[in-house]
C-alpha cells in the first residue's frame, strides 16, 4: 500500500516527519511488518517518497518504544513478539495507567473529550475497529498528561499491548467493541470505572499470556 501524498488525510503536500512516523507505526502494530522483518532504509524512503532523514527519526522513535531493534550499520527490524516482554508491560501498565487516569479523567480537556466521543461513535457505526480506537484513546490520554516523562513510558508499554491484541490472534477477541465503547465513555465520566475496564483488560491478556505458555510446555 502506497502513501497517499495528493489526496486524503495527507492533502498535496510532501510527508511530514510525524507522518512517515505514524505510517510505519501502523504497519508495525496491525502486524504488515511482521516481527522480525528487516527494515532498509532504500525500500522506506521509495514506499514514503521521503528522505532518509525522516525515516531515520522515525525508526529512532520506534526503537524508543520497543518496536524496532537497531544494530548500527547492520541491521534495522521489527521487534520481536516476546510474551515475557508483554507480561513485563501489563506490570508497568498496573502501575502507570492509574495514576494516568486520576490526572485525565479527573477532569479531562474539552479536547481529550471531545477525542474520546468522536472515537467511541465512530466504532459503535462500525467506522472505526475496536483495536484501532483503543490505541487512538490511549494515546490521547498519553497526550493530555503534563507529566511527559509519565507520558512518554506511558506510551511505550501502550504500544507493546495495542501490538499484541492486535496481532496475536489469541489476544485479539480482547477489546470487543462494546467493551471499548464503555471505556471511551469512562474516560470522559468516571475515573473509577475506566481503571476497572483497563485493569480487566489487562487480567484477560494475563490469561492469555498463561494460556500460551501453557500450551508451549
Amino acid at each position: 500500500m502506497e502513501p497517499n501524498t495528493t489526496d486524503g488525510r495527507y492533502g498535496q503536500r510532501r510527508l511530514l516527519r510525524n507522518d512517515v512516523f505514524e505510517l510505519m507505526l501502523e504497519r508495525i502494530l496491525t502486524g504488515e511488518y511482521q516481527p522480525g522483518e528487516r527494515l532498509r532504509d532504500a525500500d522506506l524512503t521509495a514506499w514514503l517518497g521521503v528522505s532518509r532523514t525522516p525515516v531515520r527519526e522515525a525508526v529512532s522513535r520506534l526503537a524508543a518504544v520497543g518496536l524496532i531493534d537497531t544494530s548500527p550499520n547492520r541491521y534495522t527490524e521489527v521487534a520481536p513478539l516476546d510474551d515475557d516482554e508483554i507480561a513485563d508491560a501489563l506490570e508497568v501498565l498496573r502501575l502507570l495507567w492509574p495514576q494516568a487516569l486520576r490526572v485525565v479523567s479527573g477532569g479531562p480537556t474539552l479536547e481529550t473529550e471531545v477525542e474520546l466521543t468522536l472515537l467511541a461513535a465512530r466504532i459503535e457505526r462500525g467506522d472505526l475497529e475496536a483495536g484501532p480506537g483503543f490505541h487512538h484513546a490511549m494515546a490521547a490520554v498519553s497526550s493530555a498528561l503534563p507529566n511527559r516523562v509519565l507520558a512518554e513510558a506511558l506510551r511505550a508499554a501502550d504500544l507493546r499491548l495495542v501490538r499484541y491484541l492486535l496481532i496475536v490472534p489469541e489476544a485479539q477477541g480482547v477489546l470487543q467493541p462494546a467493551r471499548v465503547v464503555s471505556l471511551l465513555r469512562a474516560l470522559c465520566l468516571d475515573a473509577a470505572g475506566a481503571e476497572g475496564l483497563l485493569l480487566g483488560i489487562l487480567d484477560d491478556v494475563e490469561g492469555v499470556l498463561a494460556a500460551r505458555r501453557s500450551a508451549a510446555r
